[in-house]
């Protein structure tokens, strides 16, 4: 062994002195080097490829439905026969996700208090903790109560951390399918990974425009000397026409919207939920009713970006007006007319403070002059009641910009009270 070490010492000391120069840079660029290895990857078994997607999305199911079926190992069953109450020793009550879910949301509504405040008492777990999947481990005419929150979701995070690993590989594989982003969805809420839904569809809209450019690219309907902008509007036209058939507009748009609705975006950076609000737009078109409650979303944006650049109130004034056009929707069948009265009220309002805060008095004060005639539509019956925090806010503006004008008699003679 000696002789063979001495006799190769010159290649083992060029290895290491190999290794200690490259380590830096290797520990530096690792994750490009590790996407560069998933790409590789990924060319030699084909991208995307269904059927590993589907393979991994079928182990990460096996995995959930042994656990709803109260499977477990041999240490777990003894320890949980030792810590629980006499009404479940000796049984492992099975997965319920959506009692995980609500076990995550309840402790982390309690961050803050102590241990002992949170057990729970003989009725909340009989009234909000059980689950239809447990009634069949009850005895015939016994009442099964729920379990302690923290010690079921700690009996299956394991399990459904294993089944997230399967679904976010096969993310990997499915490109414009849909199938996994849902699969990780139904399991990120349980393990209390929000964010992983959020990655998970943005993924899968980047993916989905990525495999559309390369199959027009391929059919040569690509013009060249596009900048990005122009290739993603040349991309989402053709999502939007359905050009393949493997590539669903809904399933595209739902993934736009889910970015949205279910996470809040409030993982994102404002300049990247613009970049999904005008690819919504893009889809939803201007003739169709969602349009003007996305543009005033986005109108809100800007108004937020305002806070730190001063430029972005003059877009989102742009955007208010453009939202409180109202006859984009007002001839749509079973329109609801009034709350369409409220949302151009509402808009006029927002785009007269944006102009207030470009120092632009005159301008605010003619719209909020022009809605005077209008407080009828949220002062009414008609509209669900009075809307009282958008009169506040009406009233309030008047009062700033009437003042900033000089007029401050006019101003007084607005009420507090209103």
């Amino acid at each position: 062994m000696n002789q063979i070490f001495r006799e190769n010492l010159k290649y083992i000391l060029a290895v290491l002195i190999v290794w200690a120069i490259t380590f830096p840079w290797i520990l530096r660029n690792k994750d490009t080097i590790l996407a560069k290895i998933t790409l590789t990857y990924n060319s030699f078994f084909g991208y995307p490829n269904p059927r590993i997607a589907h393979q991994l999305i079928a182990k990460g199911d096996a995995v959930l439905d042994g656990r709803r079926e109260g499977g477990t190992d041999f240490l777990q069953t003894i320890n949980q026969f030792f810590t629980a109450e006499e009404n479940t020793k000796g049984t492992i009550l099975p997965l319920d996700l959506a009692l995980m879910e609500k076990a995550c949301l309840y402790f982390r509504s309690k961050e803050h208090v102590e241990d002992h405040f949170l057990e729970l008492t003989w009725r909340e777990k009989a009234s909000d903790w059980g689950s239809p999947l447990f009634q069949r481990m009850a005895p015939q005419g016994e009442l099964l109560l729920g379990p302690n929150p923290k010690e079921y979701w700690n009996s299956h995070i394991e399990a459904v951390l294993t089944a997230l690993d399967y679904y976010k590989r096969a993310l990997r594989f499915s490109g414009p399918e849909l199938i996994a982003p849902k699969k990780i969805e139904s399991v990120a809420w349980a393990s209390c990974r929000p964010s992983e839904i959020l990655l998970a569809y943005k993924t899968h809209m980047v993916e989905t425009e990525t495999y559309v450019l390369k199959k027009l690219a391929d059919l040569e309907k690509v013009p060249s000397g596009l900048s990005a902008v122009q290739k993603r509007s040349v991309v989402l036209s053709s999502i939007k026409r359905s050009d393949f058939s493997e590539v669903s507009a809904n399933d595209y748009l739902e993934s736009l919207l889910r970015q949205i609705l279910l996470t809040g975006m409030k993982n994102f950076s404002p300049r990247e939920m613009d970049d999904i609000y005008e690819r919504i737009l893009y889809f939803v078109g201007a003739d169709e009713r969602e349009y003007l409650k996305f543009k005033f979303r986005r109108a809100e944006l800007y108004f937020q970006l305002g806070k730190e650049d001063n430029t972005y109130y003059q877009k989102a004034s742009i955007e208010f007006k453009e939202s409180s056009n109202i006859q984009l929707a007002s001839e749509l069948e079973d329109i609801n007319l009034p709350a369409l009265l409220v949302h151009e009220f509402e808009s006029k309002i927002k785009q007269a403070e944006s102009l207030y805060k470009l120092k632009e008095y005159n301008k605010s004060l003619t719209i909020l002059d022009s809605l005077k005639p209008k407080l009828r539509n949220v002062d009414e019956r008609s509209v669900g009641g009075k809307k009282d925090d958008i009169l506040k806010n009406y009233h309030n503006l008047n009062r700033s910009v009437l003042r900033k004008l000089g007029r401050y008699e006019e101003a007084d003679e607005i009420p507090f009270n209103e």
